[in-house]
């Protein structure tokens, strides 16, 4: 390797939350390394400080990291506690005030922040990492890409990391927008504002591939809320193109039957000689009920007293069978993370380094990995960080890389 001019121990590319984390455990393992962080917006952490509605869900009991994560947290003076469902959130439960520590960290520590730097171009010249950024380029000897997804643009979120990945070697399998809203078929408008809480399932050849019960939220587009952003992870796991054999199924009432009751509503004097509507309106919300009693094919003005057996049979069934058509999702401009990345089998599972380039690291949503809403997603990103500049700290502090 010969020596140039601005040459690094170790590039980060991206100062999203997995190149924030690795920046900071980078220089705390080996404090004489030269690290710097590319971001190509004008301060890291843009979509950080808008996760978890800005209260920033940093990860979730129920992951086996959570303890790690949390006291890592706690190490840059950020302690956190967990909410009912196992997510958990710093205590300051602001989102922007996280990225801001990390930044401060980043100062302390002697790491080297360039922001509005978007990188142009990676490749491997005479044993070094060579990063063109603008009108100028920076040499590295190990290179931690952490650049995201395409979920959340507007964050600075485009995707380019995979390129650089490619021009290194390495493949990328198809990127998806995952946990975000789902257009559907045919909504009726009367729906757009209703919250109501339910099952839903996602059927495709009458097969149920998910299901998750919570509140779903009527758009003007279709659905959405925290168990459809999860539903939206499970369209890109079959193979299809379209989305003509998937059929999103909604049960307003997953814990009881209604039919016994309806029986002994059409033999009341009183309820009986209601029209359906009035009766299943005092059920479900009216927009609904009119939904319901569509996909059922029972009159609305009819009375409930006239109503056969099969059809109080039919009206049950569709309180828990109501059915909408999904035709897309929001995509990445909507979306929350990607689904899909750089190949797994490419990449060290423990310390995320390539098997295909020296020296190279990835970390955070570049890397083929999503997983549900309440901080899976945002763990993932800093452990993978973590991971990563350990791996590469100890090679800098064994000698050095060899690319």
């Amino acid at each position: 390797m010969i020596m140039k001019k601005n040459m690094e121990d170790l590039i980060i590319i991206g100062g999203g939350a997995a190149g924030l984390a690795a920046a900071v455990t980078a220089k705390r393992a080996a404090p004489s390394m030269r690290v710097t962080v590319l971001e190509k917006k004008d301060k890291p952490g843009r979509k950080l400080r808008a996760t978890g509605n800005g209260r920033c869900n940093i990860t979730n009991t129920a992951l086996a990291t959570a303890p790690t994560t949390i006291a890592f947290f706690e190490s840059l003076g950020i302690p956190a506690r967990e909410d009912s469902e196992g997510r958990v959130y710093p205590f300051s439960e602001s989102a922007p005030r996280v990225a801001d520590v990390f930044t401060e960290h980043l100062k302390a520590l002697g790491v080297n922040l360039w922001t509005n730097a978007p990188v142009r171009g990676l490749l491997v010249e005479k044993g070094c990492f060579t990063v063109d950024v603008e009108k100028e380029q920076l040499f590295g000897k190990a290179v931690i890409l952490a650049t995201g997804g395409k979920a959340g643009p507007s964050y600075g979120c485009s995707g380019d990391g995979y390129a650089l990945a490619k021009a290194l070697g390495h493949n990328v399998t198809k990127t998806l927008p995952v946990l975000t809203g789902i257009c559907c078929a045919e909504m009726p408008e009367a729906l757009k504002g209703i919250r109501v809480k339910g099952k839903l399932s996602l059927n495709c050849r009458d097969q149920v591939v998910f299901s998750e019960q919570g509140e779903i939220q009527f758009t003007d587009y279709g659905i959405s809320g925290i168990c459809v952003f999860n539903l939206s992870r499970y369209l890109k796991y079959l193979g299809e193109e379209k989305l003509e054999p998937y059929t999103i199924y909604l049960d307003l009432a997953p814990e009881r039957s209604f039919a016994s009751m309806l029986f002994s509503w059409r033999q009341d004097s009183v309820l009986g000689g209601k029209t359906c509507t009035d009766v299943v309106s005092g059920m479900i919300k009216p927009p609904l009920a009119a939904l319901l009693l569509k996909q059922a094919s029972i009159n609305e003005k009819r009375k409930l007293s006239e109503l056969s057996e099969s059809e109080i049979f039919m009206l049950d069934e569709h309180l828990h069978l109501l059915s909408f058509k999904p035709v897309s999702t929001m995509g990445f401009k909507m979306a929350q993370c990607t689904a899909g990345g750089i190949k797994a089998n490419e990449v060290d599972e423990k310390t995320l380094a390539s098997k295909i380039m020296p020296g190279l690291y990835f970390a955070g949503e570049i890397l083929d990995y999503d997983g549900p809403c309440g901080g899976y997603n945002l763990d993932h990103a800093f452990n993978t960080g973590r991971r990563a500049a350990e791996a590469a700290a100890a090679a800098f502090l064994q000698g050095g890389h060899h690319v």
